[in-house]
């Protein structure tokens, strides 16, 4: 069943030996992210970005995207989340930009591209 959800897309800039760290504390935030005691992210995936000598990329080496069931769940992960706020203090350490940051709506998963 498809379900309208709010999809959290960031992209970052961080130097090729840092990038492991990064990926490492995403995977401790699907852990750790709960709310009320329960896990309330639809779904977390991060990535290293392939194509980086490519300026179409222009520059990015992760790409994460956290999807959420509502606008009230991504709220609480921007503002309020232990783990959320854990993983910010982590791919701050070596800020070599601002994280490009979009948030949308749409159906997920994708009915089709």
């Amino acid at each position: 069943m498809l379900m309208r959800r709010v999809h959290h897309v960031v992209a970052y800039i961080k130097p090729s030996d840092q990038l492991h760290q990064v990926l490492q504390a995403y995977e401790i935030l699907k852990q750790q992210a709960k709310r009320d005691g329960k896990a309330y992210i639809v779904s977390n995936a991060a990535r290293k970005v392939l194509n980086t000598s490519s300026p179409l990329s222009a520059g990015y080496t992760i790409m994460s995207q956290s999807v959420f069931k509502n606008h009230s769940d991504h709220d609480y992960y921007d503002k309020d989340c232990t783990a959320h706020k854990k993983l910010k203090e982590t791919t701050s350490r070596v800020r070599t930009d601002t994280p490009m940051t979009i948030v949308t709506e749409g159906v997920w998963p994708e009915e089709r591209l």
